[in-house]
C-alpha cells in the first residue's frame, strides 16, 4: 500500500479513559504516521452537567453523543506532551472552546507549548454550543462570537509581539493605560482555525482567522458555505486564496456527512480543501481498535 493520500489526511484521537493509557496514545499516533496519517487532534470540554437543555448541532434529533462521565483531558497538556515525544508530528485541536477561557491565559498557554515544542500549532477554535459550560465557568454565552474576535486579536498580539496595552486600575482606582510584557513568544506558526459555519462565523474566519475547519458538513454543504466564505472575504477585501481549509466530514469512519475514502478525498480536494481530519471512535475499547480503524480508512482512501 502506498502511503500517499490525494490530500493529507488527520486524525481526531478519541478520548482518554482506563483502557487507553498515555502510552496508548503514544502507540497510536506512531502507528499512524507510519501508514501516511498527516497530522493529529484533540478536542476539548471542561466539564459537563449531568443533564442540559442545551442542543447539540452536530446531531439530527439534537442529543448529545456522549455523558458527563467522559473524560476530556486538557487539549494543550495532551499536545505538548504528545509533540515533546513525536517532533516528526503534527498537532491541532478540533476545536478548543476558546471563550470558556481567559485570552490572556490561553496566550501564555499557546506560547509556551509553542517554546517547549518548537513546533507548528493547528489552533482549532469555536465557541461551543453548551450553556451550561459558560454559566459554570463564569463566562458570559451571549455575545462569543464578537468577544471571540477580540480575544484572537488579543492572543495573536500577544504570542507574536510579546505584549500589549491593557487598561488597569491607576490611582484612586481610576483606569489608566500601561504597556505589559508576556514572554516568551511563540517561536513556532500557530495557525488560528474557526470551526464553526454560521454567517457569523464566515466572517470571522475572513477577517480574524488563517484558515477554516468545519465540521460534520457534507460536500454539498461545504460547497455552498465555501461560496458564502469566499463572498466574506470578498467583502472585505481578504485574499481568499490565505486561508487553509481542513474539513472534518464527521464522527467515526462512516459518517453520514461523507466518510473519508479515494472517491470523497477526490472530490474534497477539487473544492479546494487543504486537508481532512478522520475523526476516531470517541471511546474505543482499547488503542488495537483505534489502530484498526485507522488501517481500514488507509487501504480505501491511499492511491
Amino acid at each position: 500500500m502506498q502511503h500517499t493520500p490525494i490530500i493529507p489526511v488527520g486524525v481526531r484521537l478519541p478520548l482518554a479513559h482506563d483502557h487507553l493509557t498515555p502510552a496508548d496514545f503514544l502507540e497510536m499516533c506512531r502507528a499512524g504516521l507510519a501508514m501516511g496519517y498527516s497530522s493529529f487532534w484533540v478536542s476539548d470540554h471542561i466539564l459537563l452537567p449531568d443533564a442540559s437543555n442545551s442542543t447539540y448541532p452536530h446531531t439530527e434529533d439534537g442529543k448529545v453523543p456522549f455523558d458527563a462521565n467522559s473524560p476530556w483531558l486538557d487539549p494543550l497538556l495532551v499536545l505538548t506532551w504528545l509533540s515533546a515525544q513525536l517532533p516528526e508530528a503534527r498537532f491541532g485541536t478540533s476545536v478548543v472552546i476558546m471563550t470558556l477561557r481567559n485570552p490572556t491565559l490561553l496566550a501564555k498557554q499557546l506560547a509556551s507549548m509553542s517554546w517547549l515544542t518548537r513546533a507548528p500549532i493547528s489552533f482549532g477554535v469555536g465557541t461551543g454550543w453548551l450553556r451550561d459550560e459558560y454559566d459554570v465557568t463564569g463566562m458570559r454565552f451571549e455575545k462569543r462570537a464578537t468577544r471571540a474576535k477580540a480575544d484572537i486579536a488579543e492572543i495573536k498580539e500577544l504570542i507574536t509581539q510579546g505584549g500589549r496595552a491593557y487598561t488597569v486600575r491607576g490611582d484612586d482606582d481610576q483606569p489608566v493605560e500601561k504597556h505589559f510584557v508576556m514572554k516568551p513568544v511563540a517561536p513556532a506558526p500557530v495557525e488560528f482555525l474557526w470551526g464553526g459555519y454560521s454567517p457569523v462565523a464566515l466572517r470571522l474566519v475572513a477577517s480574524s482567522c488563517d484558515g477554516w475547519l468545519p465540521a460534520k458538513l457534507s460536500l454539498e454543504q461545504l460547497r455552498t458555505h465555501l461560496n458564502a466564505l469566499k463572498q466574506a472575504c470578498a467583502d472585505i477585501e481578504r485574499d481568499f486564496s490565505e486561508l487553509r481549509l481542513v474539513a472534518k466530514p464527521g464522527s467515526g469512519p462512516d459518517p453520514k456527512a461523507g466518510r473519508v475514502d479515494k472517491d470523497n478525498l477526490a472530490q474534497y480536494a477539487e473544492l479546494g480543501m487543504h486537508e481532512v481530519i478522520l475523526e476516531l471512535p470517541l471511546k474505543p475499547d482499547n488503542a488495537a481498535e483505534a489502530i484498526q480503524v485507522m488501517e481500514r480508512v488507509a487501504a480505501r482512501t491511499w492511491l
